[in-house]
């Protein structure tokens, strides 16, 4: 074995989970030695990540743009919805990388280390990490966000769905679009299997990122992603290809799933971000779960703690969010009913609230006794 370096800690991934935690450890003074090892620290505005606060936004220098109004279309319901408690924000990858790379230059205790990850172990007393180069670096701990967890079964997975999505960055020939209002879903009807839906980030008037949104097992062909973006160009906004340039292209794929609380890879090596179970099931949302647990974790390691493991959900909301997968995995027409009567009947702040996990049992009953019940007696049946 050729150890090449021993540090306090080692973040294996450069994603937003593991530049989150450095970030959160830079800013707070942490005084250990830190190794961040990702295949390259290249900014790239591949992702947009959005996220609703009550409070001050995290990374608000880069914030990209704000909203407090939205449009939303599900069935036979079409309307704006005003945010008056929350705000809507998006963060675009390349800045944010750029804006903790910047940060981390003036920390000599942090290293950056452009590597292929091969493997990660540990033992009682330290972690490893090993390069493709066949390198190995050593750390009290690892926080990681590249491997799927060691522990998990496939099997043990009721409900597989993915959220996938192909997302275009356009400019326009003329003013289209309303920059103060965004589309958090525009349900297709037609779709299927699984459930689709347009969003719509309007920047400026002829700047914005339409993206087509999938809920489903399997993902799609790409062209069937970017036969609906121009579909839904053509039809809404009476625009074709000739009055449109596609400036940037985003795909993802997050999963939205059943799957246990895995917190550990192994003893001393921490998995982040959607390996670590951050990622809600029944949104895919992520970024505000990231930052609440890096900051938190960091804060712990700077007071010399041991650092604690992400927590799950709270039991209720684990429960909420199996049975709204069951009626996304079984049933698209009692899907669309689901969220039709969630959007009609419920202020959007109040929706904002419960998916943020933010809500009194008495808030969970309003939100609860607003869907139709059929779709969720059977998601209980089948989850007894």
């Amino acid at each position: 074995m050729n150890i090449e370096a021993k540090y306090d800690l080692i973040i294996a991934g450069g994603g937003l989970s593991g530049l989150s935690l450095a970030w959160y450890l830079s800013k707070g003074g942490y005084e250990g030695e830190v190794l961040v090892v990702d295949s390259t620290f290249a900014p790239a505005n591949d992702k947009t990540w959005c996220f609703w606060t009550q409070n001050e936004p995290p990374f608000k220098e880069i914030i990209y743009k704000k909203w407090n109004k939205s449009w939303v279309s599900v069935l036979d319901y079409s309307t704006f919805r005003y945010m008056h408690s929350y705000s809507y924000y998006c963060i675009r990858s390349g800045d944010f990388r750029e804006h903790v790379l910047r940060e981390l230059k003036h920390h000599k205790n942090f290293t950056l280390l452009e590597e292929d990850i091969l493997d990660l172990s540990s033992n009682k007393s330290k972690a490893s990490l090993i390069t493709k180069n066949g390198d190995t670096y050593l750390a009290n701990y690892i926080f990681q966000s590249i491997l799927k967890p060691r522990d998990l079964n496939e099997n043990d997975i009721k409900y597989p769905l993915k959220q996938h999505f192909l997302g275009w960055e356009i400019k326009t020939n003329e003013d289209i679009f309303d920059p103060e209002t965004f589309t958090i879903m525009d349900f297709d009807e037609e779709f299927s299997p699984g459930v689709g839906f347009m969003y719509v980030l309007p920047f400026t008037q002829q700047k914005a990122l339409i993206e087509f949104t999938v809920f489903s097992e399997e993902l799609l062909e790409k062209k069937a992603y970017k036969k609906k973006i121009k579909h839904y160009l053509y039809h809404n906004f009476g625009i074709d290809e000739d009055h449109y340039e596609v400036t940037r292209k985003e795909f993802g794929v997050i999963p939205m799933e059943d799957r246990p609380h895995l917190p550990y890879y192994e003893q001393n090596i921490i998995n982040l971000g959607s390996v670590g179970g951050q990622t809600k099931p029944s949104t895919g949302y992520t970024f505000a779960r990231i930052q609440q647990y890096t900051k938190q974790v960091a804060q712990e390691l700077i007071d010399g703690k041991p650092p604690s493991p992400p927590d799950p959900s709270k039991f209720k909301y684990r429960y909420y969010d199996l049975l709204l997968l069951h009626i996304l995995f079984n049933s698209t027409d009692e899907s669309l009913r689901v969220f039709r009567s969630l959007f009609r009947n419920n202020h959007f702040d109040e929706i904002l609230a419960f998916l943020a996990e933010n809500t009194n049992f008495k808030q969970d009953l309003k939100i609860m006794s607003s869907v139709p019940y059929t779709p969720f007696f059977k998601a209980i049946w089948h989850n007894l």
